[in-house]
C-alpha cells in the first residue's frame, strides 16, 4: 500500500514560535511525509515576504518549477519560473536552482543547465524582482563552467554572517571519470561575477563516500559552519547525506562523523540532495526521496527535524509520520 494511502493524525502541546518577528501560539500538529507527492527533484527553500518558496530541477511544470507554502508542509503549484532559458543553453537539462533574496525587490537562482556549444552541464544566474520569477540569465555565457573536469552542477549560494557572498557547486566528475569536489567561491556584492580563486573545499575521503558527492548547503549554527551534502547514487538506496564542518566558510572543513547522517529505509529510498532551513528555534531539512515501493511518481519531497547534539547534526527520519511540524 502506497503510503499517500494511510491517513495520519498527530497531536500535541502548544508551542511558541517566531518567525518575521512576530509570535504565535499554535498547537503541535504533527505532519505526514511525503509533503509534496509530485515528482520535485533537488529541493531548495526559501523563505521571502511571509511564505515559503520551493524550486526544484525540471519537469512536467517547466524549466524551473516553482511552488508554495505557509508552512513547509502543505505545498501549492506556482508554476514556471523561468519560461525563457539563457542563449547559451538548451531545454530539457535545467537543474537544482537555488534562490537567494539580495535587495528589496532582487532575487538571484544560482542553477544548473546543458551548454549548447559542448553538451556539458554548466551553473549560471538568473534575476528576477519576485520570488515566483519570471527568471532571466542575460549572460553570453554560464558562470561557472570547468569543461576540463566534467562540467559544473548544484550551486548553493551563501550569505555569511559579514555579509559577503560566496557560491559552492560541484564538479561534474563522475560523468566523465574523474574525481568530484565541492568548490567555493566569492561572489560579488551584487552576486552576479566571481571573485578570487575557486578552492577545493571537500573532496571524496571517506570509504562512505560513493560514486560522487553533490548537493551542497551550508548554514551556521552557533558560530560553526556545516556542509550538508549527499554521495552515493542518487536513483538507488546508496544515496544518503553527509556532514562537514569548519571554523569558518573557506575551512579548514573535516568530516567528524563515521558516515552518513541520513541513509535510505523501508519508507524511502535515496533521500538527500536537500537543504537545511531554520523556523523559529528549529532546523529542519527539505529533501527528496524515492518511493521504495517502485511508483512512478519521481523524487517526492520529503521534510525532516535536523537537530544538533554533541556528536554533531541529526536528521530526524525518513518517517512517515511526524508529530511535530514547523509552527509559524
Amino acid at each position: 500500500m502506497s503510503r499517500r494511502t494511510v491517513l495520519a493524525a498527530s497531536g500535541g502541546a502548544a508551542a511558541l514560535t517566531v518567525i518575521g518577528g512576530t509570535a504565535h501560539a499554535a498547537p503541535r500538529r504533527g505532519y505526514q511525509n511525503p509533503v509534496e507527492s509530485t515528482s520535485h527533484a533537488d529541493p531548495a527553500v526559501l523563505h521571502a515576504d511571509g511564505a515559503f518558496y520551493l524550486y526544484s530541477t525540471n519537469g512536467s511544470m517547466g524549466t524551473m518549477p516553482v511552488l508554495t507554502s505557509p508552512d513547509l508542509v502543505s505545498w501549492t503549484e506556482v508554476g514556471n519560473g523561468m519560461p525563457v532559458i539563457a542563449d547559451w543553453s538548451v531545454s530539457g537539462r535545467h537543474w537544482a536552482p537555488e534562490v537567494i533574496r539580495a535587495g528589496r525587490d532582487r532575487y538571484l537562482s544560482y542553477y544548473t543547465a546543458r551548454r549548447a556549444d559542448i553538451a556539458q552541464q554548466a551553473v549560471s544566474v538568473a534575476v528576477s524582482d519576485s520570488p515566483v520569477g519570471p527568471f532571466s540569465d542575460d549572460r553570453s555565457a554560464p558562470l561557472v563552467g570547468q569543461s576540463d573536469e566534467g562540467g559544473s552542477i548544484d550551486s548553493s549560494p551563501f550569505r555569511d554572517q559579514d555579509g559577503s557572498l560566496w557560491l559552492l557547486w560541484k564538479n561534474d566528475g563522475n560523468a566523465v571519470g574523474v574525481p568530484s569536489y565541492i568548490y567555493l567561491q566569492r561572489l560579488s556584492d551584487d552576486g552576479l561575477e566571481l571573485r578570487g580563486e575557486p578552492q577545493r573545499i571537500i573532496g571524496m575521503d571517506q570509504p562512505y563516500e560513493t560514486y560522487t558527492i553533490e548537493g551542497p548547503s551550508v548554514i551556521v549554527h552557533r558560530d560553526t559552519y556545516y556542509c550538508f551534502y549527499s554521495t552515493g547514487q542518487y536513483w538507488n538506496d546508496s544515496y544518503g547525506v553527509c556532514w562537514a564542518t569548519a571554523p569558518r566558510i573557506t575551512g579548514p572543513w573535516t568530516k567528524p562523523g563515521d558516515g552518513p547522517i541520513m541513509i535510505s529505509n523501508d519508507v524511502a529510498t535515496g533521500p538527500g540532495h536537500g537543504m537545511p532551513i531554520k523556523v523559529g528555534p528549529h532546523w529542519w531539512y527539505v529533501y527528496h526521496a524515492w518511493e521504495p515501493d517502485g511508483e512512478p511518481e519521481g523524487r517526492l519531497i520529503w521534510l525532516s527535524r535536523l537537530k544538533f547534539g554533541g556528536d554533531g547534526p541529526v536528521i530526524d527520519g525518513p518517517h512517515v509520520d511526524n508529530p511535530f511540524r514547523p509552527i509559524v
